[in-house]
């Protein structure tokens, strides 16, 4: 048999080699020295320190945004079939760099915010990025295995495979993302691969970015306390609103450690074995370092390439297993998008790309678990207790009648606020069907009179079930999330972990003498007596038959 590869040498002492193609390398050598865990003082110390590079940013940013938003405005009149505009904001996002191509990926599940048509051109950043030199990426493979540019397949530049880290390697990139591209190859024992190499640029771009973003939300946030204080109306409160960009950052610079992106890759695998229809492509460490990452190459497809059979089969897979990591086991996949899922010829659905992971505690399961159910069961009440157990809502509640008025106490309380969810939803197409209508609900309805917060924690929970409710659309129009996610929620419901969730259900199926309320587990279970049900012929009835046996298994012990 041919000789295994060698196993990855050290990293070389310096940390990038002398040339990088298009890439300068001395200004990409000082950013090093961020490499590591996301450290929020010694970003902004560091990139502080240099003004001109966050005032160069800030221009670059301008500049792109106006151009592009004279472009986008000028190609209004011209008929659809012939605008060209989508094709400039999807290279103008592109250019921007890994923050921008995730910023854009998610407005790409947001027709409500951006259109459309932007959501259309957007879509494209998911599976097709603008891809980096092959020159650059060759000269970081051979760096980081100690070996020359020219031994790294033998089809490159005509050494012998003996000589080679690779048989063979495609010269050019399979696919292309945010903060690297993938190549196809073979080991030198024929395995099938896909090498991913890192972005030269990667870290010092996120970085930038971070300090430009934190930049300008200070400001931002004294000028807005400024106006608030000429009105009376105190400093500026929503302060979340710098967690939630210290969030993303911290979960964009966990992206560029591939040796944390593979131990990402085995925890969900294991957490999810007991679906049985999970699976992650295998790592091979002796071919991997901290900026390339060689997996098996995965035999299957993404939905582009699906019929529409099997389309809906991947999406369904997909949504189950991302509910379950929600609920069950508290690790979820933060990027599910497109590209970074397959229908393997096998039938498992394969997630692809760990670096972007949300780890959700237990009260935190719960209250998604009792929200996704009262959702389903239209009991708003329950809902709008799951919304203030997880921090969507303060506790005590504030409420205004307008915005001219301060915040007070909601004279109703939490029951007023589930009557005006309640009306919202009611009021808004795909109310209790699809996750994006609650989303336009809370954001764009209730949050004018009720003082809300998005959770840090919260933020790339809401991009995981954005981005796969967009791509469950394209496949079946009337998909129920909701339903999808009910089986796993009763399940959670169920089986409490926190003493808080233990002590909920506790008193909703005991009373206070210790006797089992039978009308409470039925209700629960959506299965209430004729006369209960008739006495409310508006009441929704949900069949959740299927959850049940998913939950306790069939009737006939299946």
């Amino acid at each position: 048999a041919p000789p295994r590869p060698p196993a990855a040498p050290a990293p070389a002492t310096s940390s990038l080699p002398s040339s990088l193609g298009e890439f300068d390398v001395e200004q990409l050598r000082t950013f090093e020295a961020l490499r590591g865990p996301f450290d929020r003082d010694q970003i902004r110390s560091f990139v502080g320190r240099r003004p001109w590079v966050i005032a160069g940013r800030l221009a670059k940013v301008l500049s792109v945004f106006q151009q592009t938003r004279a472009a986008w405005d000028a190609d209004e009149a011209t008929p659809l079939e012939n605008r060209t505009r989508s094709a400039a904001l999807r290279d103008a996002v592109a250019g921007l760099g890994p923050v921008s191509v995730k910023v854009g990926q998610t407005l790409s599940q947001r027709p409500d915010l951006v259109g459309e048509e932007a959501c259309d051109a957007l879509k494209s950043l998911q599976t097709k990025n603008r891809p980096f030199s092959n020159e650059a990426a060759l000269r970081v493979v051979a760096d980081e295995f100690g070996v020359a540019v020219e031994d790294v397949a033998p089809n490159l530049a005509g050494r012998p495979e003996d000589a080679c880290l690779f048989s063979h390697f495609t010269p050019e990139p399979v696919a292309a993302a945010s903060l690297g591209q993938v190549y196809r190859a073979t080991t030198r024992d024929g395995v099938d691969v896909a090498v991913k190499v890192q972005r030269p640029d990667g870290l010092r771009t996120v970085a930038v970015d971070y300090a430009c973003f934190a930049f300008a939300w200070g400001i931002i946030e004294k000028w807005w306390s400024w106006q608030r204080s000429l009105r009376g109306e105190g400093p500026f409160d929503n302060g979340d609103i710098g967690d939630v960009v210290d969030t993303v950052a911290n979960g964009i610079f966990d992206e560029l450690d591939y040796d944390m992106e593979a131990e990402n890759a085995d925890r969900f695998r294991a957490s999810l074995d007991f679906l049985g229809f999970v699976d992650v492509p295998t790592f091979l460490p002796e071919l991997s370092t901290n900026r390339i990452l060689t997996t098996e190459w995965i035999p299957g497809a993404h939905l582009e390439a699906l019929d529409p059979r099997s389309g809906a089969l991947m999406t369904q897979l997909a949504v189950e297993a991302c509910t379950a990591s929600l609920v069950l086991t508290g690790y979820v996949h933060a990027d599910p998008h497109e590209g970074n899922l397959m229908l393997r010829d096998d039938g498992k659905v394969v997630f692809l790309d760990f670096g972007l992971m949300s780890r959700v505690d237990p009260d935190i399961m719960e209250a998604f678990a009792q929200g996704i159910r009262a959702c389903l069961a239209e009991d708003y009440e329950g809902l709008s207790k799951a919304f203030q157990d997880s921090g969507f809502l303060t506790t005590p509640l504030r409420f205004r009648e307008d915005k001219t008025t301060p915040y007070g106490e909601a004279p109703g309380g939490l029951a007023q606020f589930a009557g005006e969810l309640r009306d919202a939803m009611a009021a808004t197409e795909g109310g209790t069907s699809r996750f994006g209508a609650l989303a336009e609900v809370l954001n764009g309805i209730l949050s004018k009179r009720w003082k809300m917060f998005t959770p840090p924690y919260v933020l790339l929970l809401i991009r995981t079930f954005l981005t796969l409710e967009g791509i469950a659309a394209q496949v079946d129009p009337d998909f129920n999330i909701y339903e999808m996610a009910l089986p796993f929620a009763l399940r959670r419901s169920l089986a409490p972990s926190s003493p808080e969730g233990v002590e909920t259900l506790r008193k909703s199926l005991l009373t206070e003498d210790d006797r089992v309320r039978w009308d409470a587990i039925l209700q629960l279970l959506g299965d209430e007596e004729p006369a209960a049900a008739a006495a409310d012929e508006d009441a929704p009835a949900a069949d959740v038959g299927a959850a049940l046996t998913a939950v306790v298994g069939s009737s006939d012990g299946a």
